[in-house]
C-alpha cells in the first residue's frame, strides 16, 4: 500500500501599492513590515521630506526594497498626480495605503469606483488632536467625504481616533498605529553609537552632570525659548544640570543669543543636525528628553527617546502624547504653561543621579513594535466592521 503524499500549496500574498509623500528615517520599518506582510510596491512624492531633508543615500540602504518616484503633479499641483491611475490600471492591486486626504487620495478612490470596486483603501493619517479639531474648510470637507468612501484610517493617536468616533460617521474602519521604530533594530544600532557617545561624553565634560536632551529643528513652532526659559529658572536649584539641542534651524543664533544673555553658555550645547548612529550617540547621553512643542503632528522623537531609555516630558500637543504613561515613562505638560514644565522637568531632575560614564539604558517604550504591527496586520486582513475591539480599546 502506497503511502499518501499531500502536497501544501504556498500561501499567496496579497497585491499592495503604498503611495506615500516621502522617506524618513521614522517610516523604514513600517514599510519593510508592509514589503513582508504585501507583495508590494512603493510610490513617493518627493526624493526627500518637505520640512526636513535626511541622507536618502544611508535610508535607501535600509529598505528591502526598491522605492519608485511620481513623476510631478499635472498643472503645477503636487497632488494631483494622474500617474496614479495608470499604476493601479496595469498592477490591479488588492490593497492600496496612501497618505491623508488629498487629490491623489481622491484619484485613487475614483480608480476604485470606475475600475476596481473590490480594491481597498486605507490611507495613513499623522495629524494630533489639536490638527483635527481644528482643521480648515478645504480639509475639514475632504476627510469628511473620504471618511464615507474608505476602507480604513490609520491613525497614529488613540484620542485622534476617538474624536473621529465621536464625530465623523462613514464607512472607513479606525485603525492605530503610532509612528514608532523597531525597538531590537534601534538598540542594536545605539549599541554601536556607544564609542562616539563615549567621545562626546568626554568632550563636553558630562561626568557629574544631569542631562536634558532635545532633538529636532531649531524651529518656532518647536517652542524652544520656552525650554530655555524653564531651564534657566532651574538653573540656581540645579547648577550640574546641561542641556543639549541636536538639531539646525532658523532659532539658532536666537537662542545662542538668549543662552548667553541669560549666562546659561558653559551649560547650554548646540550640536548641530546629526543623523544615523552619530545622532544615536547623543540619545546613549540623554537623561530627560524633552519635547516642548506647541505644534507637532506627532514627534518620532518621543519614541526613540523612549527607545534610548530617557525619561521624556512630551507637550501634550503633540501627537506622541500618547505614547506616555505618567509617571512611569514620561510626563506630559503644557505647551503654554510656563509653570507646569518647571515644575516637571523640577521633578524629573531631583530623580535623575548625575552621569558616571555612558552606557545603554533600559527601553521606557510600553509596548514592542512587533505588538503595534501584529494588531494593524490582523485589522488590515480583516473584513470591514466596526473597529472597537482595536488595540487600545
Amino acid at each position: 500500500m502506497r503511502d499518501t503524499v499531500y502536497f501544501t500549496l504556498p500561501i499567496m500574498k496579497q497585491k499592495a501599492i503604498i503611495f506615500h509623500p516621502a522617506i524618513a528615517p521614522y517610516r523604514i520599518d513600517f514599510f519593510n513590515s508592509l514589503n513582508e506582510l504585501y507583495e508590494a510596491e512603493f510610490y513617493f512624492e518627493f526624493e526627500n521630506a518637505l520640512e526636513q531633508s535626511f541622507q536618502q543615500q544611508v535610508l535607501t540602504e535600509r529598505l528591502h526594497f526598491v522605492p519608485r518616484y511620481l513623476k510631478k503633479g499635472a498643472f503645477g499641483i503636487k497632488n494631483l498626480r494622474l500617474q496614479i491611475i495608470s499604476i493601479l490600471l496595469k498592477s490591479r492591486p488588492d490593497v492600496v495605503i496612501c497618505s491623508e486626504y488629498n487629490l491623489s487620495t481622491l484619484l485613487i478612490l475614483l480608480y476604485k469606483y470606475l475600475f476596481q470596486p473590490s480594491l481597498r483603501v486605507y490611507s495613513i493619517c499623522d495629524d494630533s488632536l489639536g490638527m483635527v479639531s481644528h482643521s480648515g474648510f478645504v480639509k475639514r470637507n475632504s476627510r469628511k467625504l473620504s471618511v464615507r468612501l474608505l476602507d480604513g484610517i490609520i491613525l497614529a493617536n488613540l484620542a485622534v481616533r476617538d474624536w473621529y468616533w465621536a464625530h465623523l460617521k462613514g464607512g472607513a474602519r479606525l485603525l492605530y498605529f503610532p509612528i514608532i521604530q523597531d525597538d531590537t533594530q534601534f538598540r542594536a544600532l545605539l549599541a554601536s553609537s556607544l564609542p562616539i557617545s563615549q567621545t562626546l561624553y568626554r568632550r563636553l565634560q558630562l561626568q557629574g552632570k544631569r542631562v536634558l536632551l532635545f532633538v529636532g529643528r531649531l524651529a518656532d513652532v518647536k517652542n524652544l525659548h520656552f525650554l530655555l526659559k524653564a531651564f534657566c529658572q532651574l538653573r540656581s536649584s540645579f547648577p550640574d544640570a546641561v542641556l543639549l539641542f541636536v538639531g539646525e534651524g532658523a532659532e539658532r543664533e536666537t537662542l545662542q543669543a538668549e543662552a548667553e544673555a541669560w549666562e546659561l553658555t558653559p551649560c547650554v550645547h548646540f550640536a548641530g543636525k546629526h543623523e544615523g548612529v552619530d545622532l544615536l550617540a547623543y540619545y546613549n547621553l540623554g537623561q530627560v528628553f524633552i519635547l516642548p512643542s506647541y505644534f507637532e503632528p506627532f514627534g518620532a522623537v518621543v519614541n526613540e527617546a523612549l527607545l534610548a531609555g530617557c525619561y521624556t516630558l512630551c507637550s501634550s500637543a503633540a501627537g506622541a502624547a500618547c505614547l506616555i504613561q505618567a509617571g512611569e515613562n514620561g510626563e506630559l505638560f503644557d505647551p503654554h504653561s510656563l509653570e507646569d514644565l518647571v515644575e516637571k522637568l523640577r521633578i524629573a531632575l531631583a530623580k535623575t543621579e548625575p552621569l558616571q560614564g555612558v552606557s545603554c539604558k533600559s527601553n521606557r517604550m510600553q509596548h514592542s513594535y512587533n505588538y503595534y504591527f501584529q494588531s494593524l496586520s490582523k485589522e488590515l486582513s480583516a473584513n470591514k466592521s466596526d473597529c472597537r475591539t482595536l488595540l487600545g480599546e
